[in-house]
């Protein structure tokens, strides 16, 4: 389904303006991780000036002066009085921050001093559009978020439909009202909704855990969408203690099926691999985690496609390991005459193979032996 693209006639707004000073950062905002305090500003700054290309823009502001066709979006700030918080427009108003008081940057200090030494144009008060409640808000933010002008990653989605969920037209909602609502405000389906949800409170868990001290692995390098593209099996979901894909009920994981999964998914080794390789794997992975052998011989450091073998039991695994050896004799074959030198190895190891060829030949043949005939 396409997204909606008309802008809700609910947020016509007039632009006033407002002092610098009077603005704070969203506590709420869904852009940044949640190890930030997001109502402390030095840390706010400090992850836009390593994350959100600031010194750019200061340096665009500085220059051209701020442009009133981008008003801030606010709401009133709880504390302190008269205050209201950037729900919208976080990164440029760091950027003003930055330009009236360049001390506010604990990284890229010579950068952001410059930047605010060689502007023309330091604003002290800001275009903005104003809000009574966050609830009234949140679905200009959709518009402009998920309907693609400005789009959020797929957590940053997650997070907002998190929001929103609770927000006063929502949280009264059954499960199922709720996700067909919350597919509507954003011009998806309500299945989308409900994986989403569902990756959101396992990330969550994730995070809580520290990310199980994962070597290099935060918020920045888990893949959101790899993560639900798993979940999306339901052998993986309930491996971990979800009902099925779309369970966004956290509070029944298990804590060590979790960690197994996120190193199977995210840990790399020396060679920046991780245990499933690439993620169409999953698949594989999928059906390993419900064969009790195959998840054995997984967890003690096997491939996953030695693994995947076991899937489907030892005689499909015995016949797959026949057909597979049969593919790669036939392009032996194929390429023998196109080779100009052989070696004493290539002999050698094609007499391993006759060898274990016998050996497998004389259990199949004794066995069919053993074996009771079919009356007639």
């Amino acid at each position: 389904m396409s997204a909606r693209k008309t802008k809700p006639a609910s947020i016509a707004k007039s632009v006033t303006h407002t002092a610098v000073t009077l603005l704070d950062f969203d506590s709420q905002n869904p852009r940044l991780p949640n190890y930030i305090d997001k109502s402390n500003d030095v840390e706010v700054i400090e992850w836009m000036l390593k994350e959100a290309n600031i010194v750019e823009l200061m340096g665009s502001i500085g220059e051209q002066g701020y442009f009133d066709g981008e008003p801030l979006i606010v709401v009133p700030s709880k504390h302190p009085p008269k205050h209201f918080e950037v729900v919208e427009g976080n990164r440029r108003l760091t950027a003003v921050k930055l330009l009236l008081k360049p001390d506010l940057a604990l990284t890229r200090k010579s950068a952001v001093l410059d930047a605010a030494n060689t502007a023309r144009h330091k604003p002290t008060v800001l275009p903005v559009l104003k809000f009574e409640t966050r609830d009234e808000v949140l679905r200009y933010l959709a518009y402009r978020h998920i309907t693609g002008i400005e789009p959020w990653n797929p957590l940053q989605k997650a997070r907002y439909l998190k929001q929103l969920a609770s927000s006063k037209d929502f949280k009264k909602l059954g499960k199922d009202e709720l996700r067909r609502r919350l597919a509507k405000e954003i011009g998806s389906n309500s299945n989308y909704v409900a994986r989403s949800l569902a990756g959101l409170a396992v990330y969550e868990a994730i995070e809580e855990a520290h990310y199980f001290d994962i070597p290099g692995l935060d918020e920045k390098t888990l893949s959101h969408s790899v993560l639900t593209t798993a979940l999306t099996y339901a052998s993986l979901s309930k491996f971990i203690g979800l009902e099925g894909p779309t369970d966004d009920d956290a509070s029944h994981l298990g804590t060590k099926e979790l960690k197994e999964l996120t190193r199977w998914i995210f840990e790399k080794n020396s060679e920046g691999q991780t245990r499933i390789g690439e993620s169409r794997n999953l698949q594989k992975l999928a059906r390993v985690v419900t064969e009790s052998k195959a998840l054995e011989k997984f967890r003690a450091g096997r491939p996953l496609a030695e693994a995947d073998l076991l899937t489907s039991g030892p005689v499909e695994a015995f016949r797959n390991s026949l057909a597979e050896a049969k593919s790669r004799m036939e392009t032996a074959r194929d390429c023998v005459h196109l080779v100009d030198e052989f070696s004493n190895e290539d002999s050698d190891l094609l007499k391993e193979i006759q060898k274990l060829s016998r050996l497998i030949s004389g259990h199949v043949d004794e066995s069919l032996l053993d074996s009771p005939k079919p009356k007639e």
